[in-house]
């Protein structure tokens, strides 16, 4: 198995226990702790985010670009390393000073002040994950053992402390735990491979792309996430849990769409360098089918089982979220093709304002919608103008990016993929006069218009980009032959 084929399949294992994770500990978390419960998480989590992409600093993206280019140099490896930590280090311990003075400042936050102190606790440690280096020398491998392995123990964690709603606090401080792990796990596997030393360090030349990188980071942030806080601080808790929900649920597929954009933007970063224009435009071309190919059924999928999908994994004190999350399904089309344009093409061209730019229109798009439509529509106005904002900021990056970098854009496979997808609501619709349970509804509705979709792709569409990847598995050889 090629390099790439293998870091595909071990960031495809690491979404996948992304998405069964997920499936696991939030029924469970939702009945206990209830919509209050959750949605007063939820509002502190989010605010926690905004100072979690304030001390990175945008090294996330950053630091995978320049390890890439350096990976080969054991000695520029160590330096790019210890120079990016220590900055990261420096601006979330700034974070953590701002954050305990607005914490302290507003009765609005003093109210679950424990939530805040585990959230600067995580800021900390956040530091010391540096996830980036591990995808900057494509460790992927490494990386997806030990998230899976932390994962299956906080799961038996929530399932062992958390009972009732009075343990709101030992559910966040979960993730507490699952941080410190983390950096515990990778500092010891860092200090093997690298020299990390604080002398004669040069800051100054990273400044530069990483404020761009960072600006693009805050202000995609604010339209990710100030839809919450403007909920929660527009309504209630409850209102926050049911958009919580619906949100946390319509994401989920995004984890898969994101598999190839991790994995491909340190050989696009060498292509690109290279000047390998052939090889670029393949990698993307095969990125953009792939996201066109899971994201539409993906969508289609979740508005189609809305209901029976809150009823499963929130309960039923969450309906009023079914619409919400029918809104937000689609999300996940405009964001995995957006994050192709942004992460694929202009970051390895070094095009970060290009990015920055469109966020700072899907800024403007997000706030005027969330105050005008948040008072009268509930969670269901943060979902609109969630849908909204994804929408626009994909139009912008579509036409910067096409400016720089030709790609051949599926739009005939996108209408193959809505055409197919929409028998969905026909199976559902059979399935519906043999049962009405939530969970016997969904497996068989997924079940076989997976079956469908896949099929009437292979044998009817002939999707080349499907032939390929399934035709080089042995048993299924013989599709080589349809193409």
């Amino acid at each position: 198995m090629s390099g790439l084929k293998k870091n595909i399949a071990f960031n495809t294992l690491l979404s996948i226990s992304q998405i069964l994770f997920p499936l696991v500990t939030f029924p469970y978390a939702s009945r206990i702790l209830g919509p209050e419960g959750m949605g007063a998480i939820n509002f502190a989590d989010n605010i926690i985010t905004y100072f979690l992409i304030f001390s990175a600093l945008g090294i996330p993206l950053y630091g995978v670009r320049e390890i890439a280019k350096v990976k080969h140099d054991q000695i520029a490896l160590g330096r790019v390393f210890s120079e990016l930590i220590l900055i990261h280090l420096l601006t979330s311990i700034l974070s953590v000073v701002i954050l305990l003075i607005i914490t302290f400042s507003s009765d609005r936050l003093m109210e679950n002040i424990e939530l805040y102190k585990i959230g600067m606790t995580i800021l900390l440690g956040n530091v010391f994950i540096a996830e980036w280096f591990f995808q900057g020398i494509e460790k992927f491998k490494y990386i997806a053992i030990r998230t899976v392995s932390i994962r299956l123990f906080t799961i038996v964690l929530l399932f062992t402390l958390i009972h009732a709603v009075s343990d709101l606090n030992t559910y966040y401080a979960l993730n507490l735990v699952a941080t410190l792990l983390a950096a515990v796990a990778n500092m010891y596997s860092v200090s093997k491979m690298v020299k990390i030393s604080f002398k004669d360090l040069s800051l100054k030349h990273h400044l530069r792309p990483l404020l761009i990188i960072f600006s693009n980071s805050i202000i995609t942030t604010i339209y990710l996430v100030f839809d919450t806080i403007i909920l929660g601080f527009l309504t209630s808790n409850v209102y926050v849990g049911y958009y919580s929900a619906s949100m946390r649920i319509s994401k989920l597929s995004l984890v898969i769409i994101g598999v190839l954009s991790a994995v491909l933007l340190p050989r696009l970063t060498i292509a690109f360098k290279e000047k390998n224009w052939e090889e670029a435009r393949s990698l993307l071309n095969k990125s953009i089918n792939f996201v066109v190919f899971f994201s539409i059924p993906f969508a289609i999928g979740t508005y189609c089982l809305a209901e029976e999908i809150i009823r499963l994994f929130a309960g039923q004190k969450y309906l009023a979220a079914v619409s919400s999350l029918q809104i937000l399904s689609f999300i996940v089309i405009f964001v995995g093709i957006s994050q192709v344009f942004a992460n694929e093409i202009l970051l390895p061209l070094h095009q970060e304002t290009k990015i920055l730019y469109a966020s700072l229109f899907g800024v403007v798009i997000s706030l005027g919608l969330n105050f005008l439509l948040i008072p009268h529509f509930k969670q269901n106005g943060a979902a609109i103008s969630s849908l909204a904002t994804e929408l626009t900021v994909f139009g912008i990056l579509f036409v910067y990016s096409f400016k720089l970098f030709k790609i051949t854009f599926p739009y005939f496979a996108i209408l193959q993929a809505i055409a197919t997808s929409g028998l969905f609501f026909l199976v559902k619709w059979l399935v519906l006069k043999i049962t009405v349970i939530p969970l016997v509804v969904i497996v068989l509705t997924v079940f076989f218009s997976g079956i469908i979709y896949l099929f009437i792709q292979l044998f009817i569409w002939k999707n080349k980009n499907v032939l390929d990847v399934l035709g080089g598995i042995g048993p299924l050889k013989f599709l080589q032959k349809i193409g």
